[in-house]
């Protein structure tokens, strides 16, 4: 029998994460450094909302449940919202469980989740949407990856043709993988807010938590879990800068920014070939991408791991409402009207949010 408990992450003892990291690395499918405990650690440095339910058999751990309590305490969401890109209950295979019992244990009437493996069979009938996280293979190394790149377009070639013109033009250039110093950090920073304002998206960067939880996860180095913030010079000039994070071999392509004085030369994409070889070098053999529609992941990616967003629910009214705002909402990204309407899209979503915390 499966008992379920909810603990706040500051009252997790070694035993917890001992577990922890025990399921995590059994089964590849939460090989994503965004199910690792240090990832998780690090939000509830800055964050006082983060649980996690505790599956146990027979008094051994056998799964955990890491969720970011909303703000009225009624909804559970991925640990840091919509920054996690990936999400779910880490559990040991074979080990049944029960979404509804799951949501009582932990306290919570809802659970909504985005980038939700599949194969998390139990909330099956939640999905709203399924689609693909992108990712690149360095299984094989990186030559191997772009050799088939090459086969299916041309993106790699292009972006090595702009890569020696960047360096022709501009200066020699020089990459780090990892690189932790204040100056990268505050230009990833500056370089990301002016892009979402000029593409008219809310600044994330504006809060501090956020602000600190990657200035936290910039200095961590471990084997299990580092921060990569890799950046780009050409010449003197800083031109590209990377912010992800790595687990033992998978890596998440997080924020990605560049100096627009520069974006002829498309030194974001010669960062990301850079940044693919080192990474490859060091053992590395994947690179994931959010499943979020843009034309560079389409162009670069290998392949995809299908995920699901949805929401469990004990009340079925606010289940089937937020269900349907969901797929309205799907449903209109992929009309020509997308743009124009986006922000009664918004305001779906936010109906949807409203029910959740009822």
């Amino acid at each position: 029998m499966i008992r379920i408990s909810h603990l706040p992450f500051s009252e997790l003892g070694a035993a917890h994460f001992t577990a922890w990291s025990r399921i995590q690395s059994s089964d590849s499918t939460f090989d994503s450094p965004f199910f690792c405990p240090a990832y998780t650690e690090a939000v509830a440095s800055v964050r006082d909302d983060i649980y996690v339910g505790i599956l146990a058999s027979q008094d051994r751990i056998v799964g955990v449940f890491p969720f970011q309590r909303g703000a009225k305490g009624g909804r559970a969401e991925a640990v840091g919202g919509d920054i996690s890109q990936f999400h779910g209950v880490i559990v040991e295979r074979g080990v049944p469980w029960n979404s509804d019992e799951l949501l009582a244990a932990c306290d919570i009437k809802s659970w909504v989740f985005d980038h939700l493996p599949v194969t998390q069979t139990p909330l099956l009938q939640q999905h709203h949407w399924v689609g693909e996280s992108p990712f690149i293979d360095l299984s094989n190394g990186f030559a191997a990856y772009c050799a088939h790149n090459r086969k299916s377009g041309t993106a790699v070639e292009q972006a090595f043709r702009k890569m020696r013109k960047l360096e022709r033009e501009v200066g020699t250039l020089r990459f780090a993988l990892h690189d932790s110093s204040d100056e990268v950090f505050q230009a990833l920073l500056a370089w990301k807010s002016e892009q979402h304002r000029r593409t008219n998206v809310v600044d994330a960067f504006q809060f501090e938590w956020l602000v600190n939880m990657l200035d936290q996860i910039r200095r961590i180095q471990s084997e299990s879990f580092a921060g990569l913030m890799s950046a780009l010079y050409a010449g003197d000039q800083l031109v590209a800068v990377h912010y992800g994070m790595r687990s033992g071999t998978v890596a998440h392509s997080w924020y990605p920014a560049y100096d627009v004085a520069f974006g002829k030369y498309s030194p974001g994409l010669t960062l990301l070939l850079k940044m693919s070889e080192a990474l490859a070098d060091t053992g590395i053999q994947r690179i994931d991408f959010a499943a979020r529609q843009q034309i560079y992941k389409t162009r670069f990616m290998s392949g995809a791991i299908p995920v699901a967003r949805g929401v469990v629910d004990r009340s079925r009214l606010r289940a089937c409402v937020r269900r349907n705002a969901d797929l309205l909402r799907e449903r209109v990204r992929e009309t020509p009207l997308a743009t124009p309407i986006r922000v009664p899209v918004r305001m779906l979503r936010r109906v949807g949010k409203w029910w959740a915390e009822r």
